[in-house]
């Protein structure tokens, strides 16, 4: 932060708070002083609505909550029915299973189907609405209480209302089943024209080489449903000063209300003997998505209409009506104390507001003066902290990095010496062969020259070689831009030694790209992870292989290293960028390589390293290893 922008965060720290505190209590205390008056009927006015408001919400809630229920009690209507069907179901097949075990042994298979027949046709549930058919393999009928005449036929080509063949579905479904749920659509009588859905549960009997059934119309256990909603509303204690709850049916019909005169009796009625206006269709509207609905109607047991807000809202299928409400007269009886107690304090705290605000005033001027110092004398300290510790934290990671370059020392002094071990033989052969030619008046021009030739080239190679390792020791002061190219090829010629020594096969595939960045700190990073990628390889693995490749990908320079190592362990391979961690033994490791070169990537050239383990195919053979991926910002001409 520059010096000029400080001064003017230390100005407001000081003055902004203090400033801001002067000029809002002068005019709170002009406002107040000039619209006292007309916020004493304001607020009037708002404890008037705000009664009203909060009696709106109080029926609200509640209708809310009870649509919440019937709507949770419709959507598991169909739920229920099946339930019930199967645990009936479940009940008779274990009679009949029981009844075979029983007589299998000494009665005929006639006699157990006679036996069979009387006590199912006297099973019945549901207000005798539900009972029981069976039926065999081939879709003759068995045992139907409803229908005899079905007992003894083949009704394979049986269909329902909707031309659906009822039978050749129940043995499709239990072919591979032991039971199974099933839907038919029937007519109820000759002069009702709707197709009404019917829910079945169907199981086989296998001793018997039947299979047993039961369905319901899914309309008559609504009904029940409807029956069972409106028994528990009646014992419902309603926090609304009415405490009542109406329901009208989609007949537009009172099926519950307190005024047991209006049960049965249509809205319009209703409206008819109490001389009131009530438009149905524009009820039925507004509670199509909720909402309230003034009107004039008496209360029980009188016959004078009153003012009231009620609040309907409709359920969805059944066409139902539910609302409750209250009389506004009864609510103007608490607007009107509360008004009265209002005015009575409206005019104490007039009388000391200016002396308050005043008090307020200068204690709150004193205060923010002490809170602007206090917040002042931590801004600076927090300041000198942040400074200190930036300072500290920079000269740590100097540290580490410096660490880390000495820890790769060692393996680059090693890699020297096997670099020069082979060009050093090819010198010595070649002194020793011209030495030897000439004791022996062997040597001629030709292999003068040709092993001079030799040893010049040789020796090119070698100070090409420790102009390399010198490189890379030295530090990056300044950015620079350069070919991605050019230290992924100095990584591959510092590790030759070491790579041809362990049989590790580089593959690469490097695109010319161009990066902006500190070139000797990539090379670092390069030689860490190739480095790592070749410890990794176990003595006994056949096919050693190393894939690098560059491309670019979404404007970005990308750096792709991949080896068939076997991976890492996934919950080490979380931990691999953190500092002293190492998979390594500790005496070949000190676990700041990766950590260090995930700092140069994300701090120094503004880029990410990812690391994980992958799966791939080459030449063949499936293999497994860590890839390592580094995103650098790619530099377009």
């Amino acid at each position: 932060m520059n010096l000029k922008n400080e001064s003017k965060l230390l100005f407001i720290i000081r003055y902004a708070l203090p400033f801001f505190i002067l000029i809002i209590s002068i005019f709170a205390t002009l406002f107040l002083h000039s619209q006292s008056k007309s916020d004493f009927e304001n607020v009037k006015k708002e404890i008037e609505e705000k009664f009203i408001q909060n009696n709106k919400l109080i029926i609200k809630e509640q209708i809310e909550t009870i649509y919440s229920q019937i709507i949770s009690k419709q959507e598991s209507t169909e739920k229920n029915l099946k339930e019930s069907l199967q645990s009936r179901i479940y009940e008779v097949h274990l009679i009949v299973s029981n009844i075979y075990k029983k007589y299998k042994d000494t009665h005929s298979k006639k006699e157990i189907r006679d036996i069979i027949n009387v006590i199912i046709k006297s099973i019945k549930f549901n207000d005798n609405r539900g009972y029981f058919f069976i039926y065999d393999k081939n879709a003759t009928g068995v045992i139907h209480p409803l229908l005899p005449d079905f007992e003894g036929k083949n009704l394979v080509n049986l269909q329902d209302s909707k031309g659906e063949f009822i039978l050749k579905e129940s043995l499709d479904l239990l072919e591979n089943n032991d039971e199974s749920f099933q839907e038919w659509y029937f007519r109820k009588d000759k002069n009702d024209l709707n197709d009404y859905k019917k829910i079945g549960f169907i199981k086989n009997i296998y001793e018997l080489d039947w299979f047993i059934g039961t369905g319901e119309y899914i309309q008559d256990f609504t009904k029940e449903v409807k029956k069972s909603i409106l028994d528990e509303f009646n014992l419902i204690d309603f926090d609304n000063a009415n405490k009542y709850l109406i329901i009208i049916d989609e007949n537009n019909k009172y099926i519950k209300h307190t005024n047991s005169e209006l049960l049965g009796k249509s809205i319009s009625a209703a409206a008819k003997k109490y001389k009131v206006n009530i438009n149905t269709q524009e009820v039925r509207n507004i509670s199509k998505a909720g909402g309230y609905i003034t009107i004039k109607f008496p209360k029980p047991n009188n016959i004078t209409p009153r003012l009231k807000i009620i609040y309907s809202k409709l359920i969805p299928k059944w066409n139902w009506m539910i609302s409750t409400g209250f009389y506004v007269d009864e609510v103007q009886v608490l607007i009107d104390k509360e008004k009265e107690k209002f005015a009575k304090k409206h005019d104490n705290e007039l009388k000391n507001i200016y002396l308050l605000s005043l008090l307020v005033t200068f204690a709150l001027l004193l205060i923010s003066f002490l809170i602007s110092k206090l917040i002042e004398k931590r801004f600076n300290e927090y300041k000198l902290n942040i400074n200190k510790q930036i300072k500290e934290n920079q000269k740590q990671y100097e540290l580490l990095s410096q660490k880390s370059k000495l820890a790769a020392m060692g393996e680059m002094i090693g890699n020297i010496a096997h670099q020069w071990r082979q060009p050093l033989s090819v010198i010595t052969t070649a002194s020793s062969g011209i030495k030897i030619q000439k004791e022996t008046d062997l040597l001629t021009d030709k292999i003068l020259f040709d092993s001079l030739d030799i040893i010049i080239l040789t020796s090119e190679h070698l100070s090409n070689t420790i102009e390399d390792f010198k490189d890379y020791f030295k530090p990056d002061k300044e950015k620079s831009i350069f070919l991605i190219e050019k230290p992924i090829k100095k990584t591959f010629r510092l590790l030759l030694s070491q790579s041809n020594i362990k049989k590790v096969t580089f593959i690469k595939d490097i695109n010319t790209l161009k990066i902006e960045g500190y070139e000797r700190e990539l090379l670092q990073v390069l030689l860490n992870i190739l480095n790592n990628a070749i410890d990794a390889f176990a003595e006994d693995t056949k096919n050693k292989y190393i894939f690098v490749s560059a491309y670019e990908k979404n404007q970005n320079a990308i750096i792709e290293i991949k080896d068939n190592a076997g991976g890492i362990e996934k919950d080490l391979l979380k931990r691999i960028f953190e500092p002293y961690f190492t998979t390594k033994h500790k005496s070949q490791g000190t676990g700041l390589g990766l950590y260090i070169s995930q700092e140069i990537i994300s701090r120094h050239m503004n880029g990410k390293i990812e690391a994980k383990n992958t799966s791939f195919t080459y030449n063949d053979e499936k293999y497994t290893g860590v890839k390592f991926c580094i995103i650098l910002p790619l530099l377009k001409d």
